[in-house]
This record gives structure tokens, C-alpha cells and sequence, in this order.
């Protein structure tokens, strides 16, 4: 299992498709092009207007600071992000129109071309935080919405050299889990209070495994 520490500063900016803004680049397949097979992406949200284009794509959007937006999808009755955590899912070819609620806010992007998907997107708070069982051929991505984490190592790994360190999550920072076939064990950093976002996909020509299905 491959198991990747990205800190939030060495996300990469890169300008948003229709001009209107910028992203964060945090991890994608493949790392450089302008076509990917997914994207996971940290964005600012200064302004009320349109997202941009991607069709062919799922894609889901998370609220990680500010007071929020209101996303108005296609036809779909607006749904609201007014709270860190919250998070909306709809096709790339979609028509969205953003509205903020009070101010610049910031968002975390996930997009995976079709016919890849978005299997899971799960909120991980304080007991919440137990050992994952992490499904063989999905990628998965745990992202530090607040307070800071340690990630432990599998079990296995932990038997083979006990003096192998976990990772320390900051804020905003991620830790990328390749196709895992062991689970993984989360705990919450000492005197701090975790508030983890685990997103789980396959990417396109990866059949999902059985027990899983994409989320609607």
C-alpha cells in the first residue's frame, strides 16, 4: 500500500478552467497534462458565478472554511454548503451556478473522469476515528478539515519495523492511500481535537469492488 504525505504548502496553484479564479492543486493522475484521470483540488471562492465545465467527469465539492454557498445545479433545487464538512456531488457536465452566502469561502474538489467514481465521501470526528477498512483498487485521500492527526501505519507494517513513525496531519494537509489491501489505523494527535474528510474512488478502467458502490 502507498501511502503519500501532502503538507498544504506544497499544493500547487493553478487557474480555474473558465478564468474565474483559482486552485490549489493537491494530488492527480496522471501529474501533469491538461486531461486527468482524477484531481483532488483545494479552491478559493471569492466571488458569486458559474463553476466550470467538466464534462465526462463526477465531481464533489466539500466546504472547508468560510460561511459557505449555495450551489444551483441544473434544474435541482439549490443545495446549500453553510457548514465546514458539507459537501455536494453532481456531474461535471452540470450547469452550477455559485452563490455565497457571506464572503470568500474555500472548497475541496473532487473529480474523477467517467467511468471511474466517487465511491465514499465520510466525515471522521473524534471516536469516529477507529482503524478504516480501506476496500482493494479504491484510492483514497484523508484530508485535515480542522485540528491536526496522526496516521498509523498498518498493523503489518507496524509488526515489520516497529519504530517506524506515523504521519502528522496540520490543517489542510492530506495523506494519500494507494490501492490498499490492509486496513489502515487512525488515531487523533494528543490535545487535539480531529476533524478528518476521507474520500474514496476508483479511477476509470479500475472496476469498483463489489461491496462498494459509487455515491449518488
Amino acid at each position: 500500500m502507498n501511502i503519500i504525505h501532502l503538507p498544504c504548502a506544497q499544493y500547487r496553484s493553478m487557474p480555474w478552467r473558465n478564468g474565474s479564479g483559482t486552485t490549489l492543486e493537491i494530488a492527480r493522475e496522471p501529474v501533469a497534462g491538461s486531461e486527468f484521470l482524477w484531481r483532488l483540488s483545494l479552491a478559493t471562492v471569492a466571488t458569486d458565478g458559474p463553476f466550470s465545465n467538466y464534462a465526462g467527469y463526477r465531481r464533489s465539492v466539500t466546504l472547508i472554511a468560510g460561511a459557505g454557498f449555495r450551489l444551483a445545479i441544473d434544474d435541482r433545487e439549490p443545495v446549500v454548503l453553510d457548514s465546514v464538512g458539507a459537501s455536494a456531488l453532481f456531474d461535471g457536465a452540470a450547469t452550477v451556478h455559485c452563490a455565497l452566502i457571506a464572503g470568500a469561502c474555500s472548497d475541496l474538489s473532487l473529480m474523477v473522469r467517467a467511468p471511474g467514481a466517487i465511491v465514499a465521501l465520510r466525515r471522521l470526528q473524534g471516536e469516529e476515528i477507529r482503524v478504516l477498512p480501506l476496500a482493494v483498487a479504491v484510492l483514497n485521500a484523508v484530508f485535515c478539515l480542522r485540528g491536526s492527526a496522526l496516521l498509523s501505519p498498518p498493523q503489518a507494517a507496524m509488526d515489520a519495523d516497529p519504530m517506524r513513525p506515523g504521519l502528522q496531519l496540520a490543517q489542510h494537509d492530506t495523506v494519500l492511500i494507494g490501492p490498499a489491501q490492509a486496513p489502515c489505523s487512525l488515531r487523533a494527535y494528543p490535545d487535539a481535537l480531529a476533524d478528518l474528510l476521507l474520500l474514496s474512488w476508483t479511477p476509470a478502467g479500475v472496476a469498483a469492488p463489489a461491496d462498494t458502490r459509487p455515491v449518488r
